[in-house]
């Protein structure tokens, strides 16, 4: 199925994101060289190596969990953990943009990143249930 293996595929790709991210921030590279000081009590982190080791955790572990997981496995559990995924990133997104009451170019991407995943999700959710109802009309009638 080739939704499955565009979503598996999408999934990987964001674990290897946030990794990349993770990493870049542990060596305060580019934008990370200094933890923005208006951040500081507003959001639970207070360095990049907190925000760094929570994104590699939830979001490149557990990307990496739910691609795997689809490459192995031939049922539809991958589409409910990618949209449960997509929907934990969109929400990790949309609440520090709340709490500090700016937008930054990374929150776009990162939310068009999310958008992007809870419908992939979505998508081969209802594609497989459409798909068995379908096969179930057409058994009954057969009967």
């Amino acid at each position: 199925m080739i939704i499955k293996n565009i979503l598996n595929s999408y999934n990987l790709l964001l674990s290897l994101g946030a990794f990349y991210l993770g990493v870049s921030m542990f060596l305060g590279r580019g934008a990370f060289d200094t933890f923005p000081q208006e951040w500081l009590g507003v959001l639970p982190f207070n360095n990049w190596a907190g925000l760094a080791l929570f994104g590699m955790i939830v979001f490149g572990i557990g990307n990496g969990i739910a691609s795997t997981y689809g490459f192995i496995k031939k049922d539809k559990k991958i589409f409910i953990m990618t949209f449960t995924m997509g929907a934990l990133f969109f929400f990790c997104t949309v609440i520090p943009t709340i709490l500090l009451g700016e937008w930054y170019l990374p929150t776009s991407a990162f939310l068009v990143l999310s958008i992007i995943q809870i419908v992939l999700g979505f998508f081969g959710f209802l594609t497989i249930y459409l798909d068995s109802l379908l096969k179930n009309h057409y058994r009954k009638n057969s009967l």
